[in-house]
């Protein structure tokens, strides 16, 4: 791959970064999460009447695998691993989502809360975003940018999966932050940290001057869930179980205790913030604990796939919205992900879509659409959907992408603008402002063994730079060392020394498929025989 390719001192570095960082995430006297959830999470009040009058940041956060493991009976944990979601249920609108999916597929659930799109009108086991996202499709970040909004997708994984990078411009975000523009000394296990992505959600609303819409997903609790994931786990499961099921809940557990520290980092960011701001926290789908459902069967939490309420236990995940400005107050919802858009978009007072309005009036008939066989169990007629299904069908089809009749008027006028038609990918081209040193030094013909021994090394200085940050030497990637978001050491290799001349020296953020994603402008180095 790419990034083992040339970035031989990178393995090093991910090592030692992480050792470090788990211990920290992972010391009982460490940070989060073992922090107390008192701390700073009370909204301040002294609000003006011009500040409430802005619009509110949105800022939804989807949770990769996020559930409570402590709804399983006759288990006893060592500490709660999401006491922040707890705490903040007591006083802020949560519920549950019934999930189009189970231990997968985020790109399935991303599709519905997005766009309001169903799952339950496409084939079963698909990827929509690999098959049907070919054409724009209105979604929640085009329709706040025609509000003013800054709208940002943020994802701690490849640019490529799940076709994400044509997704989001697509969807009309204007920005996306892939894995290839985060650090290399940020990953907790082996996915990047749910930290890692909060520190970026908190920068885009600090860059911008505007509203921010920010859609973020995470990775950290991804699967697998084996004992040797992190460090260690510092949260203790007992339970009448075999020793292999409550190792994988423990990990489950921690990763749980990552996800819980993230929200507790975005609402102590924002309660001291004078922006009003609407932040949504929930899980895309359950766990996969093993095949055939393993822990939860082992745990009893499922007893067979027979049961009544087998759908509900497998696929129920929670939600949490938060805010800092709305008066007190709180909804306990239980809808489908396809909803959730609407009803955020009533909560920020904002504009929908004719295609939102009418899921909006929908979702209070019916709030929740599970698989067919369910429907009749849950009073729903297929005729009670066909007007969905029909709405859904266009737009997919490129034959509609927002509003049903346009009448004219200027408020559906400024909703059928275009969508965004500035696109950046993570923090836009890479700055080149300094090499050292500035000139390279040839050695003399009797030297040769001793240049031979030597490794030319240079240091670029600039930024933003990330994992998927390369050194290129005369269009040649060299063998580079990410030290700091400012700062890259590259190894010039001596058949770029035999005379003298000059390299010409760029920064190329690369992916694994070594597609070229942002690049800087190319500066000289001039090589130089030395003077006796």
């Amino acid at each position: 791959m790419w990034f083992k390719k040339y970035h031989p001192m990178r393995i090093t570095t991910l090592i030692a970064a992480t050792v470090l960082l788990l211990f920290l995430e992972t010391s009982d006297s460490g940070i989060a999460p073992i922090r107390p959830v008192e701390l700073q999470t009370t909204p301040l009040t002294d609000w003006s009447k011009e500040e409430l009058s802005r619009k509110p940041n949105v800022i939804v956060v989807l949770s990769e695998a996020f559930w409570d493991p402590t709804q399983i009976e006759g288990l006893k944990f060592s500490r709660d691993p999401i006491p922040t979601f707890h705490a903040l249920q007591n006083k802020y609108t949560n519920g549950k989502m019934l999930s189009p999916q189970f231990g997968g597929g985020t790109a399935n659930v991303e599709l519905e809360v997005l766009t309001g799109n169903s799952m339950r009108f496409l084939p079963e086991d698909s990827i929509a975003y690999e098959t049907v996202i070919k054409h724009d499709v209105d979604s929640l970040a085009s329709i706040l940018s025609r509000q003013g909004y800054t709208s940002t997708a943020i994802t701690p994984f490849h640019n490529w999966y799940f076709d994400s990078l044509n997704v989001y411009r697509r969807f009309g975000f204007t920005r996306y932050i892939s894995m290839e523009f985060f650090n290399p000394n940020e990953f907790v296990g082996p996915y990047i940290g749910d930290h890692a992505v909060a520190k970026r959600i908190i920068e885009e609303t600090e860059r911008s001057q505007g509203p921010d819409f920010i859609f973020a997903n995470t990775m950290e609790n991804h699967y697998h869930y084996w004992s040797n994931k992190f460090k260690r786990n510092t949260i203790n499961i007992k339970g009448n179980v075999s020793g292999e099921a409550l190792d994988i809940l423990e990990t489950y557990a921690q990763g749980a205790s990552g996800a819980d520290s993230m929200l507790q980092e975005l609402v102590e960011h924002y309660s001291q913030v004078k922006e009003p701001t609407i932040i949504v926290f929930f899980g895309d789908h359950l766990p996969f604990l093993e095949n055939d459902y393993y822990v939860y069967k082992e745990t009893k939490y499922i007893q067979s796939e027979d049961e009544p309420d087998f759908l509900q236990k497998t696929h129920n995940v929670p939600l949490l919205i938060w805010n800092n400005y709305l008066p007190e107050g709180k909804d306990n919802l239980y809808i489908s992900p396809s909803f959730l858009s609407p009803y955020i978009l009533e909560l920020a007072k904002l504009k929908g879509s004719d295609y939102t309005d009418f899921l909006s009036r929908l979702s209070k008939q019916i709030p929740i659409i599970p698989p067919k066989p369910y429907y009749e169990a849950m009073h729903i007629r297929e005729s009670d959907l066909t007007e969905y299904e029909q709405w859904q069908n266009r737009i997919l089809a490129g034959t509609n992408t927002s509003d049903s009749e346009y009448d004219g008027s200027d408020e559906l006028a400024e909703l059928k603008k275009p969508l965004a038609e500035t696109f950046t990918l993570g923090y836009g081209d890479p700055i080149i402002q300094s090499v050292s040193p500035e000139v390279l030094l040839r050695l003399q013909t009797g030297e040769k063994l001793i240049a031979d021994l030597l490794k030319k090394t240079i240091t670029i200085k600039g930024g933003r730079f990330g994992i998927g940050s390369v050194v290129f030497a005369n269009g040649k990637p060299l063998e580079t060392s990410w030290q700091t978001e400012e700062s890259l050491s590259a190894v010039i290799p001596k058949e770029l020394l035999r005379k003298p001349g000059k390299l010409e020296l760029q920064v190329r953020v690369m992916d694994e498929k070594e597609n070229v994603l942002a690049q800087s402008r190319s500066v000289e180095l001039p090589i130089k025989d030395k003077q006796p």
